[in-house]
């Protein structure tokens, strides 16, 4: 049996491997614990071979470009192959360093060198009309404050809703600012019913009610949005307002998601259910399902092209996609999302890479994966991450 198990590895690395040859490969792993596979020590000496090998398999599966996706696509399709390699890379050091376990490694881990940094969570500021600020993670749940026509409740599970106080007859439209900081992330929900997640270093303007024919509210980073349906009543989201290349979102009621953080190139909508129309100065654009409308901020141009949705909403269901996405743009994520501070030594300019991250890991181990890809590595001194290539 071992002989069979050995040939299917080489297989796998020569890439010749059946999907029913693999199939086997993974159930022989599950049924086999370490201490129920022994191997000649002479093996031992072949340990650095085979995990070069194995490594150089890895990278070259993680770096192929991924295909533009349907809305349907699963998760475990960008998991699959980073998994599969790395479940064969427990197998061999069962093969060929049974002993490796009892062994400390002789190279230390970004884990180790430092002290770790956790991953973002549910973190925020909330700016009242009068100026008062509370910081929502100290803050009990219940209700925080009434404001206007509005009482602002904090939830158990981390999230803020405003509904209308029965009785209240003032009319004058009262703001509030919503603030996540770089590793935080919040929901909320309006008066009206709408649903809106903002990512990390994102904060939303908008009115405690809606008394008037319109709702409108202001947004500088990323959220994704679940508008309530109001036919009477158009939603309106203002991006990079004061800029030159200001951006208006109107729908009635849809799903949708923003990307308009100051230090990106592109303003990016992504539609993903209903319709929505896309004002930018004079250029103007109606997404159907699926469209992403791409605001270049240099140029004022508008692109419309067939969107990513499930990369468009990760952030929002835990996780990174990266479709062969260029390192500096993948830095600029794990910033916000870690609160660190990125600086570059060397060119990494042209790099990119492919593949799912987890958002609830340690900084440590996204950048051990990403280190995995032989594309980049880095160095860590307190809350800065340096990328060398």
């Amino acid at each position: 049996m071992k002989d069979d198990i050995s040939q299917l590895i080489e297989k796998y690395l020569d890439g010749s491997i059946t999907p029913e040859e693999e199939g086997t490969l993974m159930a022989w792993y599950q049924d086999h614990n370490q201490t129920d596979v022994e191997w000649p020590s002479e093996n031992a000496g072949e340990e650095e071979q085979v995990r070069l090998r194995m490594l150089m398999r890895l990278q070259q599966q993680i770096n192929i470009p991924v295909a533009k996706p349907r809305t349907s696509r699963r998760l475990w399709y960008y998991l699959s192959a980073a998994a599969s390699v790395l479940i064969i890379l427990g197998i061999a050091s069962y093969f060929y360093a049974p002993q490796l376990q009892h062994q400390p490694s002789p190279q230390t881990s970004i884990a180790q060198a430092f002290k770790d940094i956790a991953p973002g969570g549910n973190k925020a500021i909330l700016t009242l009309a009068n100026g008062d600020k509370v910081v929502l993670e100290d803050a009990k749940n219940g209700i925080i404050s009434q404001q206007g026509n509005a009482a602002v409740n904090k939830t158990d599970s981390g999230s803020l809703f405003y509904n209308e106080v029965a009785g209240n007859a003032a009319n004058n439209i009262v703001y509030n600012i919503l603030n996540t900081p770089y590793g935080g992330q919040y929901q909320l929900t309006l008066q009206d019913g709408t649903k809106v997640w903002l990512n990390a270093g994102s904060t939303l303007r908008f009115p405690t009610s809606f008394p008037g024919n319109e709702r409108n509210v202001t947004l500088t980073g990323e959220a994704y949005f679940e508008v309530a349906k109001d036919k009477d009543r158009p939603f309106f989201v203002t991006v990079n307002t004061g800029s030159a290349a200001p951006m208006t979102v109107r729908v009635l009621g849809t799903h949708f998601n923003i990307n308009a953080y100051p230090d990106e190139q592109h303003n990016i909508v992504t539609l993903l259910e209903g319709s929505v129309k896309v004002d930018c100065g004079r250029a103007n654009a109606l997404l159907a399902p699926g469209n992403a409308a791409i605001l270049n901020k240099s140029s004022g141009k508008l692109n419309i092209k067939d969107g990513d949705t499930e990369a468009a909403t990760a952030w929002k269901n835990g996780y990174f996609l990266f479709d062969n996405e260029k390192i500096e743009s993948i830095m600029r994520q794990i910033s916000r999302w870690y609160d660190v501070e990125i600086s570059y030594q060397g060119d990494v300019s042209g790099k990119a890479i492919g593949g799912s991250l987890s958002r609830s890991k340690n900084v440590s181990e996204v950048l051990n994966m990403l280190e995995l890809t032989g594309t980049v590595h880095f160095k860590t001194e307190g809350r800065r991450i340096t990328v060398m290539p």
